[in-house]
């Protein structure tokens, strides 16, 4: 590749924390106007990588070269001066300001006399919408009020406010729908049309192959290659990234449910006016839809009825846990009946990003016998027993980095959501209630969380999976609901699984 063809080239690119490599020597170059896939397992080092590129954190040691030539990125300022952009995975957004004063942020147009040119800043916009044939006019709305999608498409407008040549997106589609999906994918070709060097940052290797051009894989904190994309396949990359032959559905044994699990008994009913579900003794009922549709309301009712219950129904509802009607009760009451939870969001439902992973793997057992003893001041908290539990977990779930001191809002999105994984068949629940279990998360790491909600429901155990993959839904479950405008829209049984079918029930048919 000439030098000329090149947006930016890694050579030798090493970044530590204390004796741990994050990366270690990465070559790779990225071609100009070109869509660069970047994939690896969770913890490979992806992430690190391009926060070096763009600043946020120093190399220890090589260089990185930007249109040919070497420069040492001070800082993010700096790295947007040198025309490189990056989206993270979770948005630099302030939530409360309006879309025009985030993008105005550090580049404001201003008089002589230091006032803001509010009208000036919005004719750019505008005009760089037009030109790159994006859609938005939400100038004045609070980021707050903006739907996921619409709040990605915000820090790409920013992006190309602030000049960047080249856009760096961390993993860009983990909570978007398959129509935002869509949609940014069409608005990053246009972008590459005009010239634009895209940097994407993946796990879901089918986008990767169909949206990129070339693909460089990572495996613990190293470069383990680059392919041209139209030359490569969704098997040879994932054994790329994990080292040995991964597959992409459930291999494991699959438990016959017992003629009993199909009569009316339920281990969990909830019925309104709009939503009747039952779960079933040793099911895995999936929970599809697009996202809006009432999916989330219905998982925080069940998680927790003491506040959301009669928010979103009205009080108008049956909420029955084997056979009992547990009203209003309080997420440590459903604990306490054998409740476990994996939340939508687990960066503002489930875990401290400023505490360690012990802590983190505390959060809701720490009255746990199993974690407790007598102490001069009544029950304490057994730390050794932790450690070890947390240690056991760690080696169990491949958890990256192995320690359990470090910070969770260090570890990437995947190694944090292997912990929630962890923390939640901990305690042996006999209902599981699992969100989006796999959001984020590599082909490897996939494997193993399948693996382990199948192994509980062979074991008897009953889930209420929600996922946005269908092909997720359809691999792992005994039976589906699907939401639509608020309500149960449809239901289908193993054997009638069909994504056409349902597809047409998740847009109303």
């Amino acid at each position: 590749m000439n030098q000329t063809e090149t947006a930016i080239e890694f050579k030798g690119v090493s970044k530590t924390f204390g004796n741990f490599y994050a990366n270690r020597k990465l070559d790779f170059s990225i071609r100009k106007g070109s869509i660069h896939g970047l994939i690896g397992e969770n913890g490979a080092g992806k992430s690190t990588a391009m926060k070096v590129l763009f600043g946020v954190q120093p190399a220890d040691e090589g260089e990185i070269l930007v249109n040919g030539k070497a420069v040492k990125i001070r800082n993010p300022v700096h790295a947007m001066k040198l025309g490189i952009g990056m989206v993270h995975q979770h948005f630099m957004l302030a939530d409360s300001e309006t879309v025009l004063d985030n993008i105005m942020l550090g580049h404001e147009p201003s008089t002589f006399f230091g006032l803001l040119k509010r009208g000036k800043a919005r004719e750019e916009l505008e005009k760089i919408c037009k030109n790159y044939g994006l859609k938005f006019t939400k100038w004045e709305s609070r980021i707050r009020d903006l739907s996921v999608g619409e709040q990605q498409r915000v820090e790409i407008i920013k992006l190309l406010y602030q000049k960047s040549e080249v856009l760096i997106l961390d993993e860009p589609t983990a909570v978007l729908t398959p129509q935002e999906v869509k949609e940014l994918f069409e608005n990053l070709r246009k972008l590459k049309q005009e010239g634009k060097t895209i940097v994407l940052i993946s796990h879901k290797l089918k986008e990767v192959l169909e949206f990129t051009d070339s693909v460089t894989v990572m495996r613990r904190g190293e470069v383990v290659g680059t392919k041209t994309t139209s030359e490569t396949n969704e098997d040879e990359l994932a054994e790329m990234m994990v080292g040995r032959k991964v597959s992409f559905t459930y291999q494991g044994p699959r438990r016959i449910l017992s003629s009993q699990a199909v009569q009316p008994k339920s281990v969990l009913k909830f019925i309104s006016e709009r939503v009747s579900v039952e779960l079933r003794p040793g099911e895995i009922l999936g929970v599809a839809g697009v996202q809006g549709n009432g999916q989330t309301e219905f998982l925080k009712a069940l998680s927790n009825p003491s506040v959301y219950g009669e928010k979103y129904f009205k009080g108008k509802y049956d909420y029955l846990v084997n056979g009992r009607e547990i009203g209003d009760a309080t997420p440590l009451q459903l604990r306490n009946m054998g409740v476990g939870l994996v939340p939508e969001d687990r960066l503002s439902e489930a875990l401290l990003k400023q505490q360690d992973m012990t802590e983190n793997f505390l959060l809701g057992q720490h009255e746990d016998p199993r974690y407790t003893g007598l102490g001069l001041f009544g029950r304490m908290i057994n730390r050794n027993k932790v450690k070890a539990a947390v240690e056991k977990n760690i080696q169990a779930f491949d958890i990256r980095p192995p320690f359990s001191t470090v910070w969770t809002g260090r570890m990437s999105g995947g190694n944090q959501q292997k912990l929630v994984m962890a923390r939640l068949l901990d305690p042996q629940p006999s209902i599981l209630l699992v969100a989006h279990p796999t959001r984020g998360v590599d082909v490897g790491a996939i494997e193993k969380i399948h693996e382990a909600i199948m192994m509980e429901r062979n074991l008897g155990k009953s889930v209420i999976l929600f996922s946005s993959e269908l092909d997720e839904l359809i691999d792992l479950c005994d039976r589906m609901v699907v939401f639509f405008d608020g309500r149960v829209h449809g239901e289908f049984a193993r054997k009638e699984f069909d994504p056409w079918a349902i597809g047409k029930v998740m847009g109303g048919a």
